[in-house]
C-alpha cells in the first residue's frame, strides 16, 4: 500500500508539473505572438500614439505571471486571443489598402506623396517621376469636414527626377521659382501654376524649385539643388516670401552648407519608416473620421460672398496679417529669417543669379471686405507689418523686393466686379486659377521691364 501510495503521489507530481510547464508554455506563446501584433499595428503607422501601445501591453505583461485564480488567466488568455486577432486582421487590411485605396483619403494629390529628404530631413520632397490626377477640393474645407463647403476641381500633379513640380526634361533654363506651397501651386492642377504659366503663355524657361516650408528651407533647397541646375548665366530667380506663415517657421540653425546635417544608414532609414508610417491608410481613415465628428475646428473662418456662397479663411494667418511692424521684428524668428535673407544673398552673387523677393499677402487682405463683412474701404491696401519689415530689409541690403499687396487688391476687385470671378480658391488658402494667372503677368512684366517696380 504504502509503495502504491508514493507511485500515485509521483504520478499526480509529474501530471501537475507538465501541466504547468505547458501552461507556462501557452501563456508565453500567446504573450510573444500578442506583443508581435500590437507592434505590427504600431510600426505600420495605423498608432499614433506610442503610449496606446503601452496600454495594451498591459495584459501581455499580466499574462506572463501566473495567477491563482483561473478565471482570471482565462480571461486573460482571451484577451490576448482577441488583441492577436484584431491586431493581424488591421496590419493585413492596412497593407491591402496602401495601393488600392490609400489615395482617395486625400483630399489633394498635392499632400499624397510628401515627405522628408531621408538624407537631409530638415527639408521636404515629393516622391519622384509622379503623374496623378484626382478629383480635389480645398485645405480648408478638408480642415473643416464638412462637404458643402467644398469647391470640387481636377486636379493634374506631376513631378520630375528630383521631387519637385516640374514636367521631366534636362533644357536649359533662365528663371527659377523657389517659395513655400502657393508658387508649388497647391491646390491648383499643373498647367494652370504661375510657374508653368511663365513658360507657356510668356517664353520663359522655368524651373520650379518650391516646396512647403519656410524661408530657411527654401534656402537649403536652392543650396543643394544647385549643381543639377542647368541654368544660364544671370538666370533669374523669383522668391516668394508669405504673409500669412513665414513667422511661424523657426528655420535652422545652419547656414555654413559645410556644416549641413547630412545623414545615412540607419539614420536615413528611420526617415523613411517614419514616411512609410504616415501613409497609413488606416490611420488616415480614422483621423478624418475624427475631424468629421470635432466638427468645424475654430480656426477655419466661414464668411460668404453677396450671393450667399461660403469663402473660408484660417484665421492664424490672419492674425499674421494683422500684426504690425514692430510685432514682426521683435519676433524671435525675425532674426533667423534675416540671416537666412543675407546667406541667400551671398548664394545668389556667387552663382551669379539676380534674386527678386515678392511678397505675398494672405487671402484676407485682399479680401478684407469679405472676411471683416463691410464695404471695402482705402486703408486696404495698406502694406501689412510683416511686408513693412521684409521691404525695409531688403532696402537696407540692397535686395529688389515687391510687394504683391496694391496690385492683387486691384485686380481682385476688377475681376470679381467684372467677371464675378475670384483670385483665391473659396475653400482654400491657396490662390486659384485667375490668382496664378495674375502673377505669372505679374512677374512676366517685371521681367520683361527689368524695373525696379511692376506697379
Amino acid at each position: 500500500m504504502p509503495g502504491s501510495f508514493n507511485a500515485v503521489f509521483v504520478a499526480l507530481c509529474n501530471a501537475s508539473r507538465e501541466h504547468y510547464v505547458n501552461d507556462r508554455r501557452l501563456r508565453l506563446t500567446l504573450a510573444l505572438v500578442a506583443a508581435a501584433g500590437t507592434g505590427l499595428i504600431f510600426a505600420e503607422g495605423i498608432l499614433i500614439s506610442g503610449w496606446i501601445e503601452v496600454v495594451l501591453c498591459i495584459p501581455i505583461v499580466l499574462t506572463l505571471f501566473p495567477r491563482r485564480s483561473q478565471a482570471f488567466d482565462r480571461i486573460l488568455q482571451n484577451c490576448l486571443l482577441f488583441l492577436i486577432g484584431i491586431s493581424f486582421s488591421l496590419v493585413g487590411l492596412d497593407l491591402i489598402l496602401r495601393p488600392t485605396f490609400g489615395h482617395k483619403l486625400h483630399y489633394s494629390p498635392f499632400n499624397m506623396t510628401s515627405h522628408r529628404l531621408p538624407e537631409l530631413p530638415i527639408v521636404g520632397r515629393w516622391d519622384r517621376n509622379l503623374t496623378l490626377e484626382a478629383e480635389s477640393y480645398g485645405d480648408l474645407a478638408a480642415m473643416a469636414g464638412d462637404p458643402t463647403l467644398r469647391e470640387g476641381r481636377h486636379i493634374v500633379f506631376r513631378t520630375d527626377e528630383y521631387g519637385f513640380r516640374n514636367i521631366p526634361g534636362s533644357h536649359e533654363r533662365n528663371l527659377l521659382i523657389l517659395g513655400d506651397s502657393f508658387p508649388a501651386g497647391g491646390g491648383t492642377t499643373d498647367d494652370e501654376v504661375f510657374a508653368r504659366l511663365l513658360e507657356t503663355q510668356y517664353g520663359f524657361r522655368t524651373y520650379n524649385l518650391s516646396f512647403p516650408g519656410g524661408p530657411y528651407e527654401q534656402f537649403i533647397n536652392f543650396a543643394i539643388e544647385w549643381p543639377r541646375l542647368n541654368l544660364e548665366s544671370h538666370s533669374r530667380m523669383i522668391w516668394t516670401w508669405y504673409t500669412g506663415n513665414d513667422m511661424d517657421d523657426d528655420g535652422g540653425d545652419v547656414w555654413d552648407l559645410t556644416q549641413l546635417p547630412w545623414t545615412e544608414g540607419i539614420s536615413a532609414w528611420r526617415v523613411q519608416f517614419k514616411t512609410y508610417r504616415n501613409r497609413s491608410p488606416l490611420r488616415q481613415w480614422i483621423e478624418a473620421i475624427r475631424i468629421r465628428v470635432k466638427g468645424t475646428p475654430k480656426w477655419v473662418i466661414t464668411r460668404y460672398l453677396p450671393d450667399g456662397t461660403p469663402f473660408l479663411f484660417l484665421d492664424g494667418q490672419e492674425r499674421w496679417a494683422k500684426a504690425s511692424r514692430a510685432q514682426v521684428e521683435q519676433h524671435p524668428n525675425y532674426t533667423k529669417m534675416l540671416r537666412t535673407m543675407d546667406a541667400m544673398q551671398k548664394l545668389t552673387e556667387e552663382r551669379h543669379i539676380d534674386l527678386t523677393i515678392l511678397i505675398l499677402p494672405t487671402k484676407g487682405e485682399i479680401y478684407r471686405w469679405i472676411f471683416e463683412g463691410r464695404d471695402p474701404q482705402p486703408d486696404d491696401s495698406r502694406a501689412s507689418g510683416f511686408a513693412e519689415a521684409i521691404l525695409a530689409a531688403c532696402l537696407s541690403k540692397g535686395l529688389m523686393c515687391q510687394d504683391l499687396k496694391p496690385y492683387l487688391m486691384t485686380e481682385a476687385k476688377r475681376l470679381y466686379k467684372t467677371e464675378g470671378k475670384l483670385l483665391w480658391w473659396r475653400d482654400d488658402t491657396h490662390l486659384g486659377k485667375e490668382g496664378h494667372a495674375a502673377i505669372a503677368w505679374y512677374i512676366a512684366r517685371c521681367l520683361h521691364a527689368s524695373s525696379t517696380s511692376c506697379q
